[in-house]
């Protein structure tokens, strides 16, 4: 039988296909020092946004923060919540390792991740891969005036890896802690001065550090071709293909990790499966899409996209927490299993037409357009009697056996569902002086429902900014915007949820000083969440929906290419999120999960010069305060720091980079969902990374 650690005849196929696609006619490129790594730049304000609008950061009302594909190279990030430690007011870490979350000004955003200016579907549960991204954006606070429905913190846009002017090919191989090992290609091809075409290519196998998990094997394959009509017409055609095949290590217990029990605490690498076929998942999508673009004149432009996404998952034997159980001489864990099968399909299409026009003194940039997204899954499980006691299985946390049993599954369901969104939006960026005023305006038409049952949102969301260059290069800004998010379920009198709405004040300072070497925002901000739905206590599978949560905090991000051999970022947020109305009266004042009040980053990068030129040098330090884990708040997640640490030698073409995260071994939780949904953090980890470009 094959292990999980050896490549298969099928995987060294697709290698050689590969590098065989970028071979065809391939003209290799002297590579400089810049080209393996001696440069990295962390700031961002003079680089174009692909989000809606493409007003000049600087200019724009709003929070936004840009992580590039070098700095995450440079930092050797992999997962998507290292890469968000440097943005301020963002933190993630939740309850499962194998998914993305995210939370941003204390509220969660991890289902409203956006690529290319679209949404992602939330139908397929797994990491992202960021090895085909060129920029990771961090948009603050609501942007339903131009996305649509969202949640109320922001959202995170990711931008696409696509053709340019230059030849090249770049290879990576990586080992490290675990077993965990990756192979990478990342070829430019341009044919002719209107035609290019790129490749990029992953396979990763992520060990796990708990015992009996093997982690996650993943294929990653991104092509991409962008046709040149003429200067003022461009085709972009991205499409991608990713597959994984995972052993999860599910949350562990607050008892017995967090909180000592009578028995003492049990190891972090405790497994809580049962050997065999279970913990399965296999999860793949499949995505086509184009990017088009037209220039009519001076003042008129065209854009407009469209992506096509196919999701599988099956989900095999995945063993559940239902509750852990002090017998007087040990702890039990009581579990049930579940098997998951689902498939769906996501059209999303967005055109926008822009202008570029003056009237008197001032300057307008209109934005016009409309989206449509349309969404349909099919989805089948398998469960025991829930009811039945005899059904779940025991695991003794202190002293697990994994060969046991497996009860008979007895209930089976089945569900389709669609999601329809069609939105249409408008906005005027006006310039006055040193003035400017950027209005929006979004109307909604959602539809949603499980079968035969349809439920209709219909919303407007404005937003309202201005901004005030108070000396060159520094602005001032406030701003007031909502936002809009439908939610599924009924009331116990059949009434259908009202959909989420918030409201956010922002006021702060922008700076882009020294020829744009060193980038400043500051931000105040109060948020409010309305609509917000509970579970309710007296009929079970119904809510209530008398909620209401409040965000409110302080936010400093900087950016500092000091030179072009030192970089460093800097990053603090103080974020209050809470609980300020409720049905249940003893959660009001209650902290939401998982968003520490306080939270630092600092990392820096140093290449040397002279006799050691060729060697650089990186460390970073994250420190999350005490998060509450749950509503109510009935234990906290205790305050952790990590230190992580790089260093990396380049030579001619080649770099070696030797990274250490979690140095100090720092034990440690990133999130939690209740007492017996509790995430631990990654030990210590090294990995050895070798690069070669051509």
């Amino acid at each position: 039988m094959r292990t999980r650690h050896n490549l298969t005849a099928s995987r060294r196929t697709f290698w050689a296909a590969s590098v065989s696609i970028l071979a065809l006619g391939f003209s290799p490129a002297v590579a400089t020092a810049a080209d393996v790594g001696e440069t990295v730049t962390v700031t961002g304000q003079s680089i174009e946004l692909d989000v809606r609008g493409q007003t000049p950061l600087l200019e724009t009302p709003q929070n936004i923060q840009i992580l590039s594909a070098d700095l995450l190279a440079a930092q050797n990030v992999t997962r998507l919540d290292e890469a968000l430690r440097n943005v301020a007011g963002v933190s993630g870490g939740g309850y499962y390792s194998s998914y993305d979350y995210f939370r941003i000004r204390g509220f969660d955003a991890s289902g409203y991740i956006y690529l290319d200016g679209m949404r992602l579907d939330s139908y397929v549960d797994v990491n992202a891969e960021l090895s085909g991204l060129e920029q990771i954006q961090v948009v603050k606070g609501p942007a339903s005036a131009l996305y649509g429905q969202g949640a109320l913190g922001g959202l995170v846009n990711f931008v696409s890896k696509r053709p340019t002017d230059e030849a090249f090919l770049a290879l990576s191989g990586a080992y490290g802690s675990y077993a965990s090992y990756e192979f990478t290609l990342d070829g430019n091809r341009p044919f002719a001065s209107d035609l290019g075409a790129r490749l990029v290519a992953t396979y990763r196998h992520d060990g796990s550090f708990v015992d009996h998990a093997s982690g996650n094997d993943r294929i990653y394959i991104a092509p991409s071709f962008t046709w040149t009509l003429d200067a003022d017409t461009a085709l972009t055609l991205l499409t991608s293909h990713q597959h994984d095949d995972m052993n999860m290590a599910m949350p562990l217990t607050a008892l017995g990790t967090i909180i000592p029990s009578a028995y003492g605490t049990y190891s972090l690498k405790t497994y809580t499966g049962n050997l065999g076929n279970d913990n399965r998942s296999k999860v793949g999508r499949t995505q086509l899409g184009y990017q088009f673009s037209h220039r009519f004149n001076d003042v008129f432009s065209l854009n407009h996209r469209q992506r096509a996404t196919f999701n599988d998952q099956r989900w095999t034997n995945i063993l559940y927490t239902s509750s852990v159980v002090d017998d007087g001489t040990t702890l039990t864990l009581k579990q049930y299993p579940y098997d998951y099968d689902s498939y769906g399909t996501m059209i999303t299409t967005d055109t926008s037409l822009s202008a570029d026009f003056a009237t008197g003194p001032l300057t307008h940039h209109v934005l016009a357009g409309s989206d449509y997204s349309i969404t349909h899954g099919h989805s089948h499980s398998q469960q025991i009697d829930y009811s039945d006691p005899s059904a779940y299985m025991s695991l003794d946390l202190f002293h697990p056996t994994y060969h046991r049993p497996m009860p008979a599954y007895s209930l089976f369901t089945a569900t389709d569902d669609s999601l329809h969104d069609l939105g249409v939006y408008l906005q005027d960026h006006v310039s006055y002086g040193d003035f400017t005023l950027t209005g929006s305006l979004r109307w909604d038409d959602a539809q949603s429902g499980l079968g035969a049952a349809r439920v209709t949102d219909v919303a407007f969301t404005p937003r309202l900014g201005v901004t005030y260059e108070v000396v060159p290069k520094t602005v001032m800004f406030a701003s007031y915007s909502e936002s809009f998010l439908p939610q599924s379920g009924t009331t116990f009198g059949g009434d259908a949820l009202k959909p989420e709405t918030g409201r956010q004040w922002e006021t702060g300072v922008k700076a882009s000083l020294m020829d744009g070497t060193i980038d400043l925002t500051a931000s105040l901000y109060y948020l409010t969440r309305n609509n917000v739905s509970t579970s309710d206590i007296a009929h079970p599978f119904f809510y209530t929906q008398a909620g209401k949560q409040r965000s409110r905090g302080f936010e400093f991000d900087s950016r500092f290419q000091i030179d072009a051999n030192w970089q460093a970022i800097f990053t603090y947020a103080y974020t209050d999120a809470a609980v300020i109305a409720d049905t249940d009266p003893a959660m009001i004042g209650d902290q939401l999960r998982n968003a520490p009040k306080h939270s630092i980053g600092a990392w820096t990068r140093y290449a040397f010069d002279g006799t050691l030129e060729g060697l650089s040098v990186a460390g970073g330090v994250y420190h999350y305060s005490g998060m509450a884990s749950d509503l109510p708040n009935s234990f906290r997640l205790p305050a952790y720091t990590l230190v992580n640490a790089d260093i990396a030698y380049v030579y001619g073409d080649a770099q070696l980079q030797l990274s250490f995260k979690n140095l100090f071994n720092e034990r440690y939780f990133s999130g939690s969902y209740n007492d017996t949904y509790v995430q631990p953090g990654f030990p210590r980890t090294l990995e050895a990374k070798l690069s070669y470009r051509l």
